[in-house]
């Protein structure tokens, strides 16, 4: 349940980052912070209550999300990547983040 839930939150990252992106960050993608301001996620809260930490980096053309187990084994196993293609990916990384070099996940 918690890597589903994850999953669908990292989907709805990568389209937040494009409505980002295309309208209030003007060519810019932002922090989980910035789209939750620009009311293109809930809260930030919202997102820890499934059992995953899930960080976003940007960079000038880009953005990367990964979603990670808080407690490994307990809250989940998978690891989670999106990126702007929108492909979330995951493997089991024993807690660590899962990168793009992960398959595509299957829900």
């Amino acid at each position: 349940m918690n890597e589903a839930m994850a999953m669908g939150l990292l989907s709805q990252i990568a389209n937040a980052e494009t409505l980002y992106k295309d309208g209030p960050g003007k060519g810019s993608y932002g922090s989980i912070q910035q789209l939750t301001e620009a009311n293109l996620m809930g809260s930030p809260e919202m997102l820890e209550k499934f059992g995953y930490k899930f960080e976003v980096t940007t960079t000038a053309d880009g953005f990367e999300a990964v979603g990670i187990p808080r407690e490994y084994g307990k809250t989940g196993k998978q690891s989670f990547f999106v990126d702007k293609s929108g492909v979330v990916r995951g493997s089991d990384h024993a807690g660590g983040p899962a990168t793009v070099a992960d398959p595509p996940a299957r829900q």
